[in-house]
């Protein structure tokens, strides 16, 4: 089945507030660069993890649950307001669980044409986009400081809060360029309600399979040790290295009734360290203004 691309989605804008703003909806990432990969963890404690039973583990072949850990620097974000409005650029790195709603074979989910995910930790580099993803949707994001590395084939980011390392995450893609429009359904817990959010994306990526094609290093710090309770594993069984990335983000429906899950607070602060390296170059403050 074909998907639209997201420049052409036409769904309805929804005025909403946070703190003291207005803004429409859907937000539109139409410049990011993105990484991801795909590791196994123990499927009793993923599924102990997710709030309430609506939701299921994927089962991987070996009967593991599945872990996606995703990289985005997000160079250009609008609202839908006239004239558009903007949110500052930002780096985030999303922990999720591959799930779907009710039982399901091993395996089939992830060939469906929308991946569903449940979203565990959500560490972002501003304080606006933690609170607006967090007041709008329930994402469990706490601000913290990003560092990427982009040397392909390899691509690294290192995430840390306060000091200490919550995780590092480093892909290296492979193979043809294939052509990706298979939309993303993320699932939240928000007022008591389990919220679903159909994100339509679009971009061109190399895809490797096999624990040579990556690496999770996990840290010292609370994210981490409750990832390392879920006894993820640092082999990927697949990565995927986008060449460019395109997305929307709409408002979310609620499907039915949740307990409440929250994930790591962090501090309160208005910004973390957001910076890229490329080869033969030193780190890149993204948050500075460029000059004139």
């Amino acid at each position: 089945m074909r998907h639209p691309d997201p420049d052409d989605w036409a769904g309805p804008a929804r005025r909403v507030r946070v703190g003291d703003r207005a803004l429409a909806l859907p937000l539109r990432y139409p410049d990011s660069a993105c990484f991801a990969a795909v590791h196994p963890a123990s499927h009793p404690a993923v599924a102990a993890a997710l709030p309430g039973d609506a939701l299921k583990p994927v089962r991987w072949v070996d009967g593991r649950a599945l872990l996606s850990v995703a990289a985005f620097r997000y160079r250009a974000v609008t609202t839908a307001d006239s004239p558009a409005g903007r949110l500052a650029p930002y780096g985030e790195v999303s922990v999720a669980v591959v799930v779907t709603r009710g039982p399901a074979p091993p395996v089939l989910p992830l060939l469906r044409r929308r991946l569903s995910l449940f979203v565990l930790h959500l560490p972002v580099t501003t304080a606006e986009a933690r609170d607006v993803g967090a007041t709008l949707w329930g994402f469990p994001k706490f601000v913290a400081d990003m560092d990427f590395v982009e040397e392909r084939p390899a691509r690294r980011v290192t995430v840390t809060e306060g000091g200490a390392t919550v995780l590092e995450l480093a892909v290296r893609g492979g193979g043809p360029v294939l052509a990706d429009r298979r939309p993303a359904v993320m699932y939240t817990t928000l007022g008591g309600e389990l919220l679903e959010t159909v994100v339509p994306m679009a971009g061109r990526l190399r895809v490797a399979f096999g624990g040579g094609a990556g690496t999770l290093r996990l840290g010292e710090h609370a994210v981490a040790d409750s990832l390392r309770a879920l006894e993820v594993s640092p082999a990927p069984v697949a990565v995927f290295d986008f060449l460019d990335h395109r997305s929307v983000l709409p408002a979310g429906r609620p499907v039915g009734p949740a307990p409440a899950y929250r994930g790591h607070r962090g501090g309160e602060r208005a910004a973390g360290r957001f910076t890229v390296r490329y080869r033969h170059t030193p780190p890149l403050d993204l948050s500075a203004p460029a000059p004139v």
